[in-house]
């Protein structure tokens, strides 16, 4: 009988591949009832996807859960991740498929010790880039206890919200058999991945679940919000209709897409960027933009429209003019003018 789990990962917006820090206090530290992240700012599962600790095309990594398996359990089938995020909201991360139990087989531990060792000060330096306790990480001898086929995998390239992960039993940080029950919407979910899925309307708080201790993550958040619910207004002063219109409501598979309109069976997505300068804006939104709009062979994209408030010099204008001839959809480039008072005149459209 196959062995299949369900496993809950620390929270990481970086795609656990690098920490993104968690709020800690010392005074919590070795306090077991606080979760190991609070304790220290980090836990060892944000390197989980890193590139760095792959091996002849395994991926290294720690999956805490893990670590209440029996000492007899050598493979796993199959592991269902998923995490919680900062405003609750509980999405699933991905499958990994026939996981090896590394912890204890000297062999293993030696290859991936020496890799560990030689990455090292660039870990500690990625800890104190974002304020987690980097001391207690130098001296911490926590080495990951499960590898699996990268090639195998299948993760979601952002974490799918779901709304069948409730209850306290999914707060804790267990090695869970996947019961029957949640298989079947596990599946559904999967089958999502790379569909479009419009959803009208305007979400609540756009930035809640990116919420982070770093004051710049904040800043450029409240920007982003900002941008969105102008443009909002503005599609509608347009004559856009509230039922063909979505601030970060819309995904394509795990995604949401910034801002979408309707039109018919064609729709136009916008992807907003709060950058000084538009080339930069350009480079950041390109491959998101054109991700969300080819993902799913049944989407139809009328245009692709990146938005930042930083106007197009001469060199990047024509740079954009170039871009445009060799992309077969509409691409479009508009500037938020954040000082208009008019609704009417918060977008310069660069066609």
């Amino acid at each position: 009988m196959a062995d299949r789990r369900i496993m809950r990962l620390t929270w990481n917006p970086n795609n656990w591949e690098l920490p993104t820090g968690h709020i800690w206090r010392e005074k919590s530290q070795g306090n077991r009832n606080v979760a190991y992240e609070h304790q220290y700012g980090y836990g060892h599962e944000e390197w989980l996807f890193n590139e760095r600790f792959r091996i002849d095309g395994y991926q290294y990594g720690y999956i805490r859960g893990v670590n209440n398996l029996s000492s007899e359990t050598e493979l796993i089938n199959q592991i269902t991740l998923y995490t919680i995020r900062d405003d609750k909201q509980r999405c699933l991360v991905g499958n990994l498929f026939n996981v090896e139990i590394i912890e204890g087989f000297e062999e293993e531990q030696k290859k991936i010790e020496a890799l560990i060792t030689s990455y090292k000060s660039s870990m500690i330096e990625e800890l104190e880039n974002v304020n987690a306790d980097f001391e207690h990480f130098k001296h911490d001898q926590l080495l990951p206890n499960v590898k699996f086929k990268w090639d195998e995998a299948d993760i979601f390239h952002q974490p799918m919200p779901v709304n069948f992960l409730y209850g306290a039993e999914f707060n804790r940080f267990q090695a869970y058999y996947l019961k029957d029950e949640l298989i079947e919407p596990i599946a559904k979910a999967f089958d999502k991945k790379a569909t479009f899925c419009f959803q009208n309307g305007k979400a609540s708080n756009t930035s809640e679940y990116s919420k982070s201790s770093l004051k710049k993550v904040t800043t450029v958040k409240r920007r982003h919000g900002e941008i969105t619910d102008d443009l909002y207004d503005f599609l509608l002063s347009l004559g856009n209709k509230k039922e063909d219109v979505s601030v970060e409501k819309t995904r394509i598979g795990g995604a949401i897409i910034d801002v979408v309109v309707k039109h018919g069976n064609r729709f136009d997505l916008f992807e907003v960027k709060t950058s000084n300068s538009a080339l930069k804006n350009i480079r950041q939104a390109l491959g998101q933009i054109l991700e969300y709009a080819l993902l799913d062979a049944e989407l139809n994209c009328s245009r692709l429209i990146i938005i930042g408030p930083a106007e197009l010099r001469s060199f990047e204008r024509e740079y954009f003019t170039r871009l445009k001839s060799m992309v077969n959809i509409k691409l479009e480039y508009w500037v938020y003018k954040s000082n208009e008072i008019q609704i009417e005149k918060k977008f310069l459209i660069e066609k």
